[in-house]
């Protein structure tokens, strides 16, 4: 096992790390975990904003309206496809160790 603030190495069945003295108790996991939750929310939040937006800078039943909307529907699916894969990258780069920073 190895220490989550110096990154010594130490006994597994260690309370405390011998080589800066941070805890290494079970029960309180000490990882940091990445908040991404808000950024995608704000993300998509903004994307429909620039949708509406759009739609009101252009008049009803014209070919200007309907190609913005064409391509907003595909620069949107690019995007959530985007950050769906960021997200999964991040997620399987945090390691299952609760001890490992």
């Amino acid at each position: 096992m190895y220490c989550p603030k110096c990154g010594g190495e130490v006994n597994d069945d260690a309370d405390v790390c011998i080589h800066c003295g941070c805890s290494l108790t079970k029960s309180k996991p000490e990882y940091k975990q990445i908040k991404t939750g808000i950024g995608v929310v704000m993300a998509l939040f903004l994307g429909i904003i620039g949708l509406i937006i759009g739609i009101c800078m252009y008049p009803a039943d014209t070919i200007a309206r309907k190609t913005f909307i064409k391509g907003w529907c595909t620069t949107y699916a690019v995007a959530i496809g985007i950050v769906a894969f960021i997200l999964l990258i991040v997620n399987l780069s945090i390691p299952s160790n609760p001890y490992y920073y």
